[in-house]
């Protein structure tokens, strides 16, 4: 019964495993999707941050070059005070590439070569002397380096995946970071350039008058650009049409300034020109104009992604902490079933093996635990004991003092042989009705005699009154008692048969004794 109870465990636990890690298994892949979708979108917004910090260093650059070219053309014309400010924004430049973090980030989008020839063409101009070289050349090469700049923006774009946004606020915030104010400050810089250098001139081509128009052109069609998604923007986000002003009033009365200069120099439009310098310094302001909402636009954006990605973790954390308590819960509750099932089911094992009247074990059990105790006391050397008891005209005490005394009975001798076989190894047994059975070792056949006697004595000295039982007037036991035979195989039905021949033997002889078999 024993190893039948164990393999039932077995079985149950395999079923309670498959149960269990089955399900878990099932609900945690169907959640990794949900949860890796959640990082990969976080991963995604640190690289757009990480490309948005890489843009705005790539246009602060932009604007130290811009400056650059301009000092460089007022030391041109003579003007007092310009080499100090030229020599301190030239080295504000190059400190830019030597920051931790913008190398780092560089190194993330594989730009190291890209940066390295920047740096290398912008030191070489600054080591060309403009009173040898003509301006129209310098000018040139400086515009081509921030052309490769504005070409730089878009990659770092391109490779943080900036250009892949999913969300329209921040796509066109992108597009005005990455484009749009970008473009239209080089294109003052260069009507800057360009316009001031005509106006020193006295004259301009007919070359040179389209290409001016060409300039203040495409600063138009700018500004209409960027006018047009301040419009798309103030609709799919108008919080931020609150707090962002992308093109100022006064960069507007700017810039309609600078082309009426133009017209005027184009000969299209009369009135008097400006001289070179203040052309310059009016381009100047109008460039500064684009500094204050550029560096707003990168604050709204930098914070916007920031959001998204904090969304994205808590996201992430609530799906693994809501998994986590799911499977945790699914252990728990799996586990109390499987504990409650294996009581219930000891229980049921226990029933099957129990007198319930009187708590003993029954004969089924008997037939399940001699295999086992017969093997124990072979492989130590004991001596195994089988002995048959029978209380003395039970049937009599029935018909005498009634069926439930007769129950109580049968629980006061059950008492009687716990107390008497306390070992771990002894075990007593109700066979049926009033008869039962011990089995336990002793070292010879003489311990086995005095325990045969200890158990009926203990039972005559509770003095239960039974009339029936002459000459006793006590409830008194007969016992007959064997000793196992060494034998691995022996059958147990023939032993019982001996002891049931030895307790008939003691009752034959006058009961309330015990006879060897």
């Amino acid at each position: 019964m024993t190893a039948e109870l164990h393999r039932q465990t077995r079985t149950h636990l395999g079923r309670y495993l498959w149960a269990t890690l089955l399900p878990i298994i099932l609900f945690s892949i169907s959640l990794a999707f949900p949860l890796y979708d959640q990082v990969r979108l976080s991963r995604l917004t640190r690289r757009e941050l990480q490309g948005v910090a890489t843009i705005n260093r790539l246009y602060l650059c932009l604007t130290d070059l811009q400056k650059i070219r301009g000092l460089t053309q007022m030391a041109l014309w003579g003007t007092e005070g310009v080499e100090k400010e030229l020599v301190r924004i030239r080295q504000r430049f190059l400190d830019r590439f030597q920051d931790q973090n913008w190398q780092r980030q560089i190194r993330a989008f594989t730009m190291e070569n890209e940066i390295r020839m920047l740096k290398s063409n912008a030191v070489h101009l600054f080591h060309v002397d403009p009173a040898t070289t003509p301006f129209i050349d310098l000018f040139g090469e400086y515009s081509n380096l921030i052309s490769d700049i504005l070409r730089l923006m878009q990659l770092a774009a391109d490779r943080s995946q900036l250009i892949l946004d999913p969300e329209l606020d921040t796509y066109y915030l992108i597009d005005i970071l990455v484009k749009q104010i970008p473009y239209l400050a080089e294109a003052i810089g260069r009507l800057r350039g360009m316009g001031s250098g005509f106006l020193a001139k006295g004259s301009l081509s007919e070359q040179e008058a389209e290409q001016l128009q060409s300039f203040h052109s495409v600063i138009a069609a700018r500004m209409e650009t960027i006018r047009d998604e301040q419009v798309i923007l103030a609709k799919v986000a108008p919080d931020l049409t609150r707090e962002l002003e992308l093109l100022p009033p006064q960069l507007d009365e700017i810039i309609a300034t600078l082309c009426q200069q133009c017209r005027i120099m184009e000969g299209r439009q009369a009135g008097s020109r400006m001289v070179p310098r203040d052309f310059f310094l009016l381009a100047t302001q109008a460039i500064g104009q684009l500094s204050p909402p550029y560096r707003e636009a990168v604050f709204l954006l930098d914070s916007r992604l920031r959001q998204r990605q904090s969304r994205h973790i808590w996201k992430g954390s609530v799906i693994f902490l809501g998994s986590a308590i799911a499977i945790l819960l699914m252990l728990y509750f799996n586990r109390s079933f499987y504990i409650r099932n294996l009581q219930l089911q000891k229980q049921l094992s226990e029933l099957s093996i129990t007198d319930p009247l009187t708590g003993l074990h029954n004969r089924r059990h008997l037939h399940a635990v001699f295999p086992t105790r017969l093997r124990h006391a072979l492989r130590h050397g004991e001596r195994l004991f089988l002995g048959f008891l029978d209380i003395d005209h039970f049937k009599r005490y029935n018909d005498i003092y009634g069926h439930t005394e007769g129950d109580r009975v049968l629980q006061q001798i059950a008492s009687t042989m716990n107390r008497t076989l306390r070992r771990a190894e002894d075990y007593c047994f109700r066979i049926g009705g009033e008869e039962f059975c011990i089995l336990f070792t002793e070292q010879d056949i003489k311990g086995a005699k005095a325990m045969a006697d200890r158990l009926r004595r203990s039972l005559e000295q509770q003095r239960i009154p039974h009339e029936g039982n002459i000459p006793w007037g006590i409830v008194t036991m007969s016992l007959g008692l064997i000793e196992v035979p060494e034998e691995p195989d022996c059958d147990l039905a023939e032993l019982m048969n001996r002891a049931d021949q030895a307790l008939y033997a003691a009752k034959n002889k006058g009961r309330n004794r015990y006879e060897t078999g």
